[in-house]
């Protein structure tokens, strides 16, 4: 099983467009990379794909990545998309695929549908020859993406606390925000997609625990980074701090990576006090394009 990270930035990517920030200006200048907004690819095989999210960037992301090209005249790799919540840097890029040639499946939580699939974008999704299926904490929804991808993979949802979007009323909702475990049915490699919570609790303690790759919420490096606004009270979990991510995954034996990195984040900065903290905690941060083979530690089938 492999894992693209197609974008590593929260919305608005960085440098975001109305920021003059020092991270926002050393990617202007072209002393850091810059990061296109938050997506990922996941293939048992490098030939069937699934994403998991869509961002806006979705087609500049797509073109650099030869993987993920079309096969043939007219072709899509895709098998699905999987969206872990509503909030529109995770959902804009759907509309490029009203173009897809071959049936698309989507998949999210029913909160999550009903706030996109009326939206005349994305309405199209919802009928054939595509259909939207909606996920429950629990569910295994491999098997309904057909075989190419259900007799390789299972892909467990995993509700993680979190929020509706800003325009839906930022509030705790039932499946407002989900995270996705993958497990290579052959060997028991298991990586876990989770780019957004609000809090990293125990249930999901145990998921990272158990996985062999983790790709974690890595929004704000500190609750109070952005000025008259909290972390928590966006839905993100902030990485440090007491009781942040970074506490709680520094013991658990996954190989930890941050995604999903807003432009003010100072782990976005190699030379910061923040980026030594969680590269000395055993953890990563993911540029675009970031990719990994997930092994197995257990070497068990799923």
């Amino acid at each position: 099983m492999i894992v693209r990270v197609l974008g590593s930035a929260a919305g608005g990517g960085v440098p975001q467009w109305n920021c003059g920030c020092p991270n926002c200006a050393r990617a202007r200048r072209g002393e850091a990379p810059a990061r296109t907004q938050s997506s990922f690819a996941v293939s048992p095989d490098k030939r069937t794909w699934i994403l998991v999210n869509v961002s806006a960037d979705v087609g500049r992301q797509l073109a650099v990545t030869p993987d993920l090209w079309p096969h043939g005249a007219r072709a899509s790799p895709f098998a699905a998309v999987l969206i872990t919540d509503a909030n529109v840097d995770h959902t804009a890029g759907l509309g490029e695929f009203r173009q897809e040639p071959d049936p698309l499946v989507v998949v999210s939580t029913r909160a999550t549908k009903e706030l996109l699939a009326p939206q005349l974008a994305f309405a199209r999704f919802d009928r054939a020859p595509h259909s939207w299926r909606v996920c429950e904490d629990g569910d295994d929804v491999a098997p309904s993406l057909g075989d190419a991808i259900g007799s390789l993979l299972a892909i467990r949802v995993v509700e993680v606390p979190g929020l509706l979007p800003g325009y839906a009323g930022r509030r705790s909702a039932a499946g407002a925000v989900v995270a996705y475990e993958f497990c290579e049915r052959a060997t028991g490699a298991t990586l876990l997609i989770a780019p957004v919570f609000a809090d990293l609790d125990e249930r999901l303690a145990r998921a990272v625990a158990r996985c062999d790759l983790a790709l974690l919420d890595g929004s704000f490096y500190a609750d109070g980074e952005l000025a008259g606004k909290t972390a928590r009270s966006l839905g993100h979990a902030p990485v440090s701090g007491p009781g942040g991510t970074l506490e709680r995954v520094a013991p658990l034996g996954a190989r930890r990576v941050f995604v999903h990195l807003n432009n003010t984040n100072p782990m976005l900065d190699p030379a910061s006090e923040a980026h030594r903290a969680t590269v000395e905690a055993g953890c990563e941060v993911a540029d675009d394009g970031w990719s990994a083979e997930v092994p197995s530690k257990r070497g068990l089938p799923c």
